[in-house]
């Protein structure tokens, strides 16, 4: 099994998040986007709108488990189809999300700064 090329199912995988989004400095949400994690990628919905229609791979970077819920941090950078790139760094503790997100240029300077928080989306059906 080891050999198998069969990614192995983290712990994230299969998870969808619906987050506001909220530009750098404003109170009111831009719009709410849902997030997913899916077969080691990452796909936001709402920013495919901006360009960044693939999904990319995800990493975990680290665990915490002291408060006995585990908690993932993980980063995640998708680029778009004009050779902008969005970075995007979050926490997952229990079913609550947060983090931030930056659109970078090609020249390399941030042109927007985001934060999100939001929830696990629920399954249909499922308590």
């Amino acid at each position: 099994a080891a050999f198998s090329q069969v990614p192995l199912k983290g712990p994230l995988d299969g998870k969808t998040f619906n987050v506001d989004v909220f530009k750098e400095g404003k109170k009111k949400p831009l719009d709410v986007d849902e997030l997913k994690f899916n077969q080691g990628k990452f796909k936001s919905k709402y920013f495919t709108d901006w360009g960044f229609t693939k999904a990319s791979k995800y990493v975990i970077t680290s665990v915490d488990s002291t408060s006995g819920v585990k908690v993932y941090s993980w980063t995640a950078e998708t680029t778009s189809d004009i050779k902008e790139t969005m970075t995007w760094t979050g926490t997952i503790n229990g079913e609550d999300m947060e983090g931030t997100s930056e659109i970078i240029n090609a020249k390399g300077e941030t042109k927007y700064s985001f934060t999100f928080n939001g929830k696990l989306k629920g399954k249909p059906g499922k308590k």
